[in-house]
């Protein structure tokens, strides 16, 4: 019965992922983060991504923008804490449709921070996301994921964004 169950699942993915077409496509929009840890309470931000398809269902995705983090007692108009710290990540990631407008991704790259320490520290993230069809090759593309920049900051983060099917 399991194996039934399981070979039903996975035609149920190839079929869903083989009605999927694949465009490029451009989409720039806003970020909210929520650290898990550390000396940030919450982060804001803006960035921009590329799709590129590479293999139905799989396109690759490359990630730029900016994100500002603010330190806990910052909120709270405290003297002793510096303004926010800025960071620009870099990443390059892939991207797994499973059927029309829901996906997975998983990128790694870097982020950079601009303003204090300016270090630059390896980025990886992964999750769920979803495509909401405006007209016939735009939407809004709505994405949660979970990011580690080498341990300094980890966060959930909400990504909205315009997309552009070219």
């Amino acid at each position: 019965m399991k194996k039934l169950i399981t070979l039903l699942l996975l035609f149920c993915c190839f079929k869903a992922s083989a009605q999927t077409t694949i465009t490029k496509a451009f989409s720039a929009g806003f970020e909210l983060g929520i650290p898990a840890n550390g000396v940030f309470n919450i982060g804001t931000g803006a960035s921009a991504k590329f799709e590129l398809p590479i293999a139905s269902p799989v396109s690759l995705s490359l990630t730029g923008g900016f994100t500002s983090m603010f330190y806990k007692s910052n909120l709270f108009n405290s003297s002793r804490t510096p303004g926010a710290a800025v960071f620009v990540p870099l990443k390059a990631g892939l991207r797994y449709f499973f059927n029309r407008g829901v996906y997975a991704e998983g990128e790694a790259g870097t982020a950079i921070e601009a303003n204090y320490a300016r270090q630059s520290v390896f980025a990886w993230s992964i999750g769920p996301g979803f495509i909401a069809p405006i007209g016939e090759k735009n939407g809004i593309d709505i994405s949660f994921r979970y990011e580690d920049w080498a341990n300094q900051v980890r966060q959930t983060a909400i990504h909205i964004a315009y997309r552009f099917g070219l």
